[in-house]
């Protein structure tokens, strides 16, 4: 039965939005420049200002898109918790981006891409950055889409008017304020996803009119809670060593989630934060994971809508909750979506503005044009990859499989250009950036479509045929320029 939307719900999710653009307003208003050589640091890095818990709990946001939200309780639901293992192994990949990664980039330019163009050419430089632009625009017009999913089915809107909405209220309030204003915002959405988690915990059981220990039981029972299997430990191996390189790759040399390292006070603060934020990245796994195994539970004693399992929580919020409560978890997608969304935004075009264009401006007013119009132009994009995206489905491994065809040649790249740069000797050119990119991308279908090995692995083929190349080029071409 559904209950229809009420005025209730719709003063939820309208409170939510008011007290993000105010907040937004708000961090706008902030500058650290003490004089207009310093407004692109101001716009894209905060100024160097974000503290341990901003550049924390942003991250998190960031990366909890709303295929956390939905996507994750659909893969317990047609799975079990072997989602974790990336989160394993992500702990040491983000070991290796605190103690070797960060050292490197930090204060050293205003994207990673520049810090890698150091030892090259513009032209190695801007292709890097294009690269980065282009996968990272497919994955997130996919979370875009997961996001967009819950806002259609709650408004009765196709999903394409639903994707357009959340794209237009993302596109404002991030003008207003830059990564500041991204940051500060992220903290709260971030803290309305994982509340909105909670109260599905205690919900699911309500309406099921069973306990919540009886329904974890149920599942825990048939194996939907298993994450590590002692007769077949291969898929746990996999996964937690798939993961090392795949978050060194996603938290290390992407601009999205590094520029909340290097605009961190200090280098010592964001190696905190980018440790600890797998330890609360499991935490908030476990509890979506859990929405999952709930809902399997619950859907074993009553029919089960004829919907996917991407779009079941979804379905279940908007058709079992009480107004109030679906106006909130609503707000939750939305957070989840929206700090994803906001963050990509300025990461692509402190990259478009510094890598790809190169401009050269310390004049306010160009500046914030320069601002205006990148961030146009990167939401219209992602609207429409959002579009074209609402014709699959299996959201939660689309999403990660398309950034792990071209992570490994990025990360490939930055580790000869900047950590292993006296040894290999790579000039970072066009003819580096693209020959990482084709054998990458070359090694990433052998793994899939030849040998037919599991996506896990695609960063690793990926980064061990962009390395031959780049080695080989460096060592035999590049290391008496």
């Amino acid at each position: 039965m559904s209950f229809g939307i009420s005025a209730i719900d719709i003063m939820v999710v309208c409170l939510y939005l008011s007290g993000i653009f105010f907040l937004a307003y708000k961090s706008g208003k902030f500058k650290t420049s003490k004089g207009e050589h310093n407004l692109v640091s101001d716009q894209y890095l905060a100024g160097k200002s974000l503290t341990f818990f901003e550049s924390l709990f942003s991250i998190i946001a960031t990366e909890v898109s709303a295929l956390t939200f939905l996507g994750i309780p659909a893969f317990a639901y047609g799975g079990d918790f072997s989602f974790l293992h990336i989160y394993i192994g992500a702990l040491f990949g983000r070991l290796v981006i605190a103690f070797i990664f960060l050292p490197k980039i930090y204060d050293q330019g205003l994207t990673v891409y520049s810090v890698m163009g150091l030892k090259g050419t513009r032209m190695g430089q801007r292709f890097s950055a294009t690269f980065f632009f282009i996968n990272k625009l497919l994955a997130v017009g996919v979370r875009l889409f997961a996001g967009s999913i819950m806002v259609a089915q709650f408004f009765s809107l196709s999903i394409y008017w639903a994707i357009f909405i959340i794209c237009v209220i993302t596109f404002f309030y991030t003008l207003i304020g830059g990564l500041k204003a991204v940051v500060r915002t992220d903290m709260v959405q971030m803290g309305l996803f994982v509340f909105g988690g909670i109260v599905a915990h205690y919900l699911i059981p309500e309406i099921s009119d069973q306990s919540w220990g009886d329904l974890m039981a149920v599942a825990h029972n048939a194996g939907k809670m298993s994450f590590f299997d002692f007769s077949n430990p291969n898929p746990f191996f996999i996964g937690v060593i798939g993961g090392i390189l795949f978050d060194m790759a996603t938290h290390g040399v992407d601009q999205d989630f590094a520029q909340r390292l290097t605009g961190n006070r200090s280098m010592k603060g964001a190696q905190k934060a980018i440790i600890i934020s797998t330890f609360l990245s499991i935490g908030v796994a476990v509890l979506f994971l859990s929405i999952g195994a709930l809902l399997w539970a619950h859907y074993q004693s009553v029919a089960a809508p004829d919907v996917s399992n991407d779009q079941l929580f979804a379905y279940f919020i908007n058709n079992h909750f009480p107004e109030g409560l679906r106006g909130l978890m609503v707000a939750g997608v939305l957070a989840a979506t929206m700090s994803t969304l906001d963050s990509t935004i300025n990461a692509l075009s402190a990259s478009f503005y510094s890598d790809i264009i190169h401009h050269e401006t310390n004049d306010k007013k160009e500046i914030s044009k320069f601002y205006t119009r990148d961030t146009l132009v990167i939401t219209l994009l992602l609207m429409i990859v959002a579009f074209v995206a609402s014709k699959s489905e299996g959201l939660l491994v689309l999403g990660l499989e398309i950034t792990s065809w071209t992570a490994g040649s990025l990360l490939a790249l930055f580790m000869c250009s900047v950590i292993m740069q006296n040894w290999v000797k790579l000039k970072l050119d066009f003819v580096s950036v693209i020959g990482a990119y084709v054998f990458g991308i070359t090694a990433v279908y052998l793994n899939r479509f030849i040998i037919e090995g599991v996506w896990q692995w695609n960063v690793y083929y990926g980064f061990v045929f962009a390395m031959a190349f780049l080695v080989l080029k460096g060592r035999l071409f590049d290391k008496n320029i």
